[in-house]
């Protein structure tokens, strides 16, 4: 297969991605219009930096030949099982966005009617959005089968889960106690049954 081949996969993942997030983003606007919740500035910085780390890369390989210098030659049925494994992602993100309905926000907050999810995605681990994230970061870097992107969306999403996690198992320590902790007992928190 020829390389814009891999483009138009690429693009149709990070399109799905898009419309999934921009679907709930949307929902989340309508259903907490009334309160204006502002993101800290750090927040913020993450978002904007994972951003950076997973899209302007991505773009450069998508319109661009600058990111040439890092082509792996990968055989085509090993990017194809990439573009297998971000479908799986897509699908993955959909569900987990679903099964969070209104308890998804796209910054670090507890609203008071939040509700501790337990099923569904989140019956073996406690942060299936981030485990979802390492799909794609495999699943990109296989499509793509350029080492540079592999490596910057790597070290993006690498600074996200060091910083978010313990900042997310902290305020659902606080909010659910207990609950919480029964819950943190028999799961783990990116890989099932691993860590």
């Amino acid at each position: 297969m020829n390389e814009i081949t891999y483009k138009i996969l690429l693009g149709a993942l990070v399109i799905a991605m898009n419309l999934i997030r921009i679907y709930y983003m949307t929902r989340y606007g309508k259903l907490h219009k009334k309160i204006k919740e502002i993101a800290p500035v750090r927040e913020k910085r993450l978002t904007q930096m994972m951003t950076v780390a997973m899209a302007v890369p991505g773009l450069l390989w998508l319109f661009t030949p600058w990111l040439s210098f890092g082509q792996l030659a990968l055989p085509d049925g090993v990017r194809i099982a990439g573009f297998a494994v971000g479908a799986y992602g897509m699908w993955w993100f959909y569900r987990i966005h679903r099964t969070l309905g209104d308890n998804w926000s796209p910054v670090l907050e507890i609203r008071r009617e939040h509700t501790l999810i337990t099923g569904g995605p989140y019956k073996r681990v406690r942060h299936p959005m981030y485990s979802d994230m390492v799909l794609w970061l495999v699943s990109f870097a296989l499509i793509t089968a350029n080492w540079f992107y592999a490596l910057t969306f790597g070290a993006g999403l690498a600074i996200i889960l060091t910083v978010r996690i313990p900042d997310e198992e902290k305020l659902m320590t606080e909010r659910f106690g207990e609950q919480y902790g029964e819950y943190k007992k028999r799961t783990k928190r990116l890989i099932p049954y691993v860590y």
